[in-house]
Formats: C-alpha cells, structure tokens, sequence
C-alpha cells in the first residue's frame, strides 16, 4: 500500500493507561516526540474504582501533562471512563469531563479489562457465539442494563479496538480495518492491533528484522502497549526501547496516531461494506492466533 508523504509503510503505537503515572510514561513520549512519532494515548477520566492503578483526567497535574501531549500532537483516546463498574450516567459524565479538558469527544475507544460497560466484548467479540451473548457480563451494548451508553458511542466515537495478532504488520493480517460488523449496531468501525503488552513483547515484535520486513510489505503496524509496563525503570527509559525506535524512525515511515492512520486505510478501502463471512474468517484468525501463542 502506498502511504502519504510517498512513505512506503505506517506505523503507530497505542499506550494503555493501565498503571500510567507522569513519572513512568513521560520519558517515553519525550523520547517519541524527539525521534518525530506521534502515537495515541489512551486515558481515564475517573480514578479506578478496582485493583488496577493509573492517574486520570481529573488529577491536575495528570491533565496537565495530557493536554501537553495532546499540544505536541499526540492523540488522546479513551479507555473507558475508568477502571471498575461504571453506570450509564457514570460514562456519560465520563465522556462530557473529556470534552471539558481535551476539547472534543473522543474519536477511539479501547475496552478496558473486566469493566461491565465494555462495548461487544468477551465472547461478544465473537459472531459464531451469538446465541450465547444473552449471559455475557459486559453490556455496554445491551439497552436493558444500567451499564448501556451504546447510543452515545455510536454518536460519538468512530473507532474501537477488537483483536490483537502477535504480527508487526496489522494491515496484513486484518486487511479489513476499519471495518463495520452489522451485528454490533452500536458501533462504527472496528479495527485490530500487534499486541505488545510489555517492554520485553514490544522489544521483540519491534526487533530489526521485523521492522525490515514491515517496510518490505508496504505494511501497516499499530502496536497495543502499556508504557507504563517496564518501560522507564527508575526513571531511565529503556535503552532497547531507545535502539528500536531510532532504528524505525530512520527508516522513514508514516507516523502518525492510530486514528490518523485509521482515517487513511478507511480512505484506501475499495469496498466499503465488509461480510459476515469476512468478520468470521478474522476471528477464527485471531482465535488460531491465540491457541498458537498458547504453545
């Protein structure tokens, strides 16, 4: 595929908030910033309400930081309104706190974790298992549940992130993205990214040969990460992290955050409505993916 700038492939980075403070994320999007990447980070607009740590939009100097990022031209998406149970109202609140400080809704959503508001997710994620969606926990789809607010998602937000393949190249293995799924009508498009979870994951999927054979293939790789996870370590940034990401960034591609990205492919796609049988052939992918990872 061809990509602006006549640059000859993309790549992006998506950073979960899970664990995200000032102090072990900001030396990575310094380092980002210098090299000339622009990446999206996710936020949260309440403090967690579980087990899971992180700052969120309404801590000043959090926000503060945030709106920096955004400034320098890094993306801000939302993953979820928080962490733990949050109501319809909850998010809806959630939704208008992050129009008050970043200006406008968010155009991504990330699903976070075990939150009962997640939109399509656990076995959701899957059409095959349709007849079983009526059990499923997560109903932020779901009219009836207190958690619903998929009407304001389908309003307000253009993306949302489904599956992770343990693959550089994205676009290669979901040659779909962005794509609509006729049975999630709360939704608009859907996409998938590399998973990369760690510092160790993401030194691995990142590593020369897999970054030479992206640029080889015209591909385009978003990469799911959390900064916070091992990235900076007693506020040193990763010396590996360092070597990869100057190593891609000389090689020249397209940087810029995921839904930058995203609103090119959906621009390339020739055919503007994607199959039910097409969505079922991607997650069976995803499901041999998972098994393969397993062993």
């Amino acid at each position: 595929m061809k990509f602006p700038q006549n640059k000859k492939f993309a790549l992006t980075i998506i950073d979960d908030t899970d664990g995200a403070t000032i102090e072990n994320v900001k030396p990575v999007y310094d380092f980002l910033y210098k090299l000339g990447f622009k990446t999206t980070k996710t936020i949260w607009t309440f403090p967690s309400k579980d087990k899971f740590k992180g700052l969120f939009l309404q801590d000043y100097r959090y926000r503060q930081f945030i709106n920096k990022l955004q400034r320098q031209g890094f993306e801000i998406a939302l993953h979820s309104v928080g962490s733990g149970k949050f109501n319809r109202q909850d998010t809806l609140d959630g939704l208008e706190i992050f129009k008050q400080f970043i200006g406008h809704y968010p155009k991504m959503q990330i699903n976070h974790a075990q939150n009962p508001d997640n939109l399509y997710w656990g076995i959701k994620r899957l059409s095959f298992l349709k007849p079983f969606w009526r059990w499923s926990k997560f109903s932020g789809d779901n009219q009836k549940s207190t958690y619903f607010w998929g009407d304001y998602a389908k309003k307000n937000i253009k993306y949302i992130r489904n599956f992770s393949f343990n693959y550089l190249n994205t676009l290669k293995v979901d040659s779909l993205m962005p794509y609509k799924d006729s049975l999630k009508p709360y939704t608009n498009y859907w996409f998938s990214a590399s998973n990369a979870p760690d510092i160790s994951s993401f030194l691995k999927i990142t590593s020369y040969q897999n970054i030479d054979k992206l640029a080889e293939e015209g591909g385009a790789a978003i990469i799911y990460t959390h900064f916070a996870s091992g990235f900076v370590k007693n506020g040193q940034l990763n010396a590996g992290f360092q070597k990869n990401m100057t190593y891609i960034a000389q090689k020249g591609g397209y940087f810029v955050p995921g839904s930058i990205l995203l609103d090119y492919l959906l621009t390339q796609k020739k055919q503007k409505n994607t199959s039910t049988s097409e969505i079922r052939k991607l997650e069976l992918k995803w499901c041999f993916d998972k098994i393969k990872s397993k062993f």
